[in-house]
């Protein structure tokens, strides 16, 4: 969260002189207006090939469609939880994939890769809203300082059986599977992903997902 001498018109929280939008409810400090709807906050960004596809992983760069996964089971589910290692951190090449010139720019000093190991079978990848209730197991603004993640913006799943999939729950931008320059997966059509499998959201979050053993 920002931190300044403005204050935000609707909830009061701090903001810095250059910021657009309130990290917090969303206020949107040109218009004077509150978002509509769960998505409002989210500056939207210019992002690949706007069809979607159901699928896996394609080649990094290769602007492929995904191919239908095939993942095997890869995650050892004991009383009802999994074990999974979230490594997190900011990929030049996936901004200037979906940024256009002059609507954002990349972080300097570059945000510190983070790991983060979470117990569970749902995982939610998101950013914090106080006035909305959300709190994802994943806050991305926090972890990168991405602005173009949604507030709910996709969710990580372990069946039964150990396999892992990710679905996208309607963001914004949309959530990228194995490819800085592939096209986004299908609103709600979860993707099955093998460990290690690349996943691109907002404007310059990249995750990988490795199963922990027990």
């Amino acid at each position: 969260m920002s931190n300044g001498e403005l204050s935000c018109g609707n909830c009061g929280v701090g903001h810095g002189p250059d910021d657009i939008f309130c990290e917090n409810c969303g206020y949107d400090f040109i218009t004077g207006s509150l978002p509509s709807g769960d998505e409002g906050m989210t500056p939207p960004i210019i992002a690949p090939p706007a069809a979607e596809v159901t699928g896996g992983a394609a080649a990094p760069g290769s602007g492929e469609s995904p191919a239908v996964a095939t993942a095997q089971p890869a995650v050892t589910v004991a009383g009802g939880v999994a074990k999974l290692r979230f490594s997190i951190g900011a990929d030049r090449t996936y901004f200037d994939a979906v940024v256009s010139e002059g609507e954002l720019d990349f972080p300097d000093p570059e945000p510190m890769a983070t790991d983060i190991e979470l117990t569970g079978t749902e995982f939610h990848i998101g950013r914090t809203s106080q006035s909305r209730a959300i709190h994802p197991d994943l806050d991305i603004a926090h972890l990168t300082g991405d602005p173009a993640v949604s507030s709910r913006h996709a969710v990580i799943r372990v069946a039964d059986d150990g396999t892992v999939s990710v679905t996208d729950v309607g963001s914004t931008n949309g959530t990228f599977v194995g490819s800085v320059d592939g096209m986004a997966i299908t609103v709600g059509e979860p993707v099955l992903l093998e460990p290690k499998t690349a996943l691109y959201v907002g404007a310059w979050t990249r995750l990988e997902v490795t199963p922990v053993s027990a």
